[in-house]
């Protein structure tokens, strides 16, 4: 059987489906061949740089970060009616959060349609970059149907249609003066550019791996990648980073490309396509799969070093953006993480936003010199001596914030959590026995749910490092 897929018949009416393009090319696992070129591309529009530098936990938590993009790009395009336009409405939640100022003073906002336009343009991009990277470059008329398809998905997000461009030529023209005209070097793309792959902490199946071996294989990791993007971004914007792709870079991306794709021919479908799209290609409902296999238990940090504990604190659990510095910015990336998985209406969100918001206003106050964000050293002379639960920061902050939470996660509003509700936030592709094990730590009196006191308690022990707490680390930490 032929890899180079046919042409479906087009329907301009609706959302690609079964048999289009698109099915066929953004689920595949290649796709995470060309993500990285696709999020360079994407962190060098300015605004999509300053997002990512302000908002973005892609330094903290790649591996996380990926997952969730990967996941939603999926029901985008696998799901149904329903799925899909929950989909487009927790995207747009999202993104209402998501502006800011950059350091030149340029304003920016999630909601910008060029702004917006553009991570759709450089995801249709890396479809078709796939194609012609892996040696089976689309046809000219098979590259039209698939920004046919792509724009109605595009459309569909909320980008005004008169933005969007009409055909693959008006396409293409709208890329090429992007690239040569607004692209941008900054910190973001030379983080992405192979700095970012040698520095991905092992994923929690590898937590056991000894850490010379994972750091050795990081290392090569972003070693392969750093020639991968040089030599697969636009000639125009790798002469602007000031970068060229010499005959090693080139030979390193053919093989990279080509291994995979060879590799994958003749495959199941759940071997070729990310697991959501195999789902749906199969016929099946777009539902999270859980882990086959227990996760190793957590090393519990001793808790005698109480400086050590707070100080990995400050690391893995509130600098969320990896900037070394606590902001407004970094609790909404929490607020974000409790809010992605549940179907909120736009007033129960900005429920938990402005709760966090609130906790911000207290642990501002620990800003000692002024310039608006807390330090790593700030934040230890204050927390080191044990905080009282009747402190304001605890009582006006941290626990309206715990309880927002709470509130968000208890769907049907009856006082206490189920297993069922602890899962949808806390650990949807968890093996049963690592969610059961999570879920017990916060049922103290093992009844069989969570009540907001329970939940309350266990949460601002964790926040004020006085316990480990399995539920926080997953939710909250890298």
């Amino acid at each position: 059987m032929s890899e180079r897929p046919e042409l479906p018949e087009e329907d301009p009416e609706s959302l690609p489906g079964p048999g289009s393009l698109c099915w066929r090319l953004l689920g595949q696992r290649r796709m995470l061949l060309v993500t990285g070129r696709a999020l360079v591309l994407e962190a060098a529009l300015p605004a999509g740089g300053a997002a990512l530098a302000q908002h973005s936990t892609y330094r903290t938590r790649p591996l996380r970060r990926l997952e969730l993009t990967l996941d939603s790009l999926q029901r985008l395009t696998y799901g149904d009616e329903d799925t899909r336009e929950k989909e487009f409405a927790r995207i747009r939640r999202v993104h209402r959060h998501i502006n800011g100022t950059d350091e030149q003073g340029r304003s920016y906002s999630g909601l910008h349609d060029e702004s917006r336009l553009w991570i759709a343009l450089t995801l249709f991009d890396a479809m078709v970059e796939m194609e012609r990277l892996g040696g089976r470059p689309l046809s000219p008329a098979a590259e039209s149907q698939l920004w046919a398809e792509w724009r109605t998905i595009t459309v569909a997000f909320g980008i005004a249609d008169e933005v969007v461009p009409r055909d693959l030529a008006a396409c293409r023209a709208h890329w090429d003066a992007v690239v040569a005209e607004e692209l941008e070097d900054n910190a973001e793309v030379r983080h992405l550019m192979g700095a970012l792959y040698a520095t991905v902490p092992a994923p929690d199946w590898l937590a056991r791996c000894p850490k010379p071996l994972w750091h050795l294989a990081t290392r090569a990791a972003g070693a392969v990648m750093g020639s991968v993007l040089r030599a697969d971004l636009p000639d125009t914007y790798r002469r602007r980073l000031g970068l060229r792709a010499n005959g090693h870079d080139r030979a390193v991306s053919w093989l990279v490309h080509h291994s995979a794709r060879w590799a994958l021919v003749g495959q199941p479908a759940r071997r070729r396509y990310l697991p959501l799209a195999a789902t749906a290609l199969g016929g099946g409902q777009l539902q999270p799969h859980t882990a086959r296999r227990p996760l190793p238990t957590p090393r519990r940090t001793p808790r005698d070093v109480r400086s050590a504990r707070v100080a990995t604190f400050f690391d893995d659990v509130l600098d969320q953006t990896g900037d070394n510095f606590i902001t407004r910015e970094d609790l909404y990336a929490m607020a974000r993480s409790v809010c992605w998985p549940l179907d909120l209406s736009d007033t129960a969100e900005q429920r938990v936003y402005e709760a966090f918001d609130a906790w911000w206003t207290q642990l501002s106050a620990l800003d000692a010199d002024g310039d608006g964000r807390v330090s790593r050293t700030e934040f230890l002379t204050a927390t080191l001596p044990v905080a009282g639960t009747a402190s304001p920061y605890v009582q006006q902050g941290l626990l309206p914030a715990m309880a927002a939470v709470f509130d968000a996660a208890d769907s049907d509003g009856n006082g206490h959590l189920d297993m069922a509700e602890y899962r949808t936030v806390f650990g949807p592709k968890l093996h049963s026995a690592d969610l059961n094990r999570a879920f017990h730590e916060l049922d103290s009196d093992g009844d069989g749910q969570i009540t907001k006191p329970e939940f309350l308690d266990a949460l601002t022990q964790f926040f004020t490092v006085r316990a480990d707490f399995e539920a926080g680390a997953r939710l909250f930490g890298r």
